[in-house]
């Protein structure tokens, strides 16, 4: 099934989801068609399955955020989560983000409810930091889509990126910098700190 979903994932990201065909997930991966339809029975169910590849990484990422009750360490970890994640699923990545752009209109209910439901809980962690006077009192909403953001750059903006780094792919100095480049951001905005900005964050 990882051969299905590692090929699915490929030709998703090279075409989308409408310009998508079984037969050429199949060829991708050196299959017969009846052996991706006896896994998953139908394009949209594998296309469920690849974006559910991704989701559930993203909830772990959640986890990680609300896994101290210091804010300098869990933002960090957090935003490192959410760039680790990119950096190993570039293509599930790439596709999820795909389908956002096109309104979340393949994404199951579930798939949604989940997310919706981190969300919301993410952004109370966020508030009851600023109540507490933990953090910066910045909108909790807003904070959370300026992450969100930031750390899908490198998915959803590659041929930009690849103008400024010269670079077809991100390398992984990249990706390390562009987590120490977010959380200095992030904590230099909401920790009201006067700290040098250093890549070792």
């Amino acid at each position: 099934m990882r051969l299905i979903l590692n090929a699915a994932s490929e030709e998703f990201a090279a075409t989308g989801f409408d310009a998508t065909q079984i037969r050429e997930i199949a060829a991708r991966a050196g299959l017969p068609k009846a052996n991706i339809y006896y896994y998953f029975q139908s394009k949209e169910n594998l296309y469920a399955n690849v974006l559910l590849s991704f989701v559930e990484p993203l909830l772990e990422a959640s986890a990680a955020l609300r896994a101290s009750d210091d804010p300098a360490v869990a933002l960090h970890a957090y935003i490192h989560a959410r760039i680790r994640i990119v950096q190993e699923n570039p293509l599930s990545s790439k596709v999820f983000s795909h389908e956002l752009l096109r309104g979340a209109k393949h994404l199951p209910q579930e798939h949604k409810a989940l997310l919706q439901a981190e969300a919301q809980h993410n952004v109370e962690f966020l508030r009851n930091w600023i109540e507490r006077g933990l953090i910066a009192p910045v909108d909790p909403e807003h904070l959370m889509l300026f992450i969100w953001s930031a750390t899908r750059t490198y998915t959803n903006l590659a041929w930009q990126m690849s103008l400024i780094t010269g670079t077809q792919h991100p390398a992984a100095t990249d990706y390390h910098n562009a987590a120490a480049t977010i959380t200095h951001m992030v904590l230099s905005g909401v920790m009201q700190t006067n700290e040098p900005f250093g890549l070792s964050c």
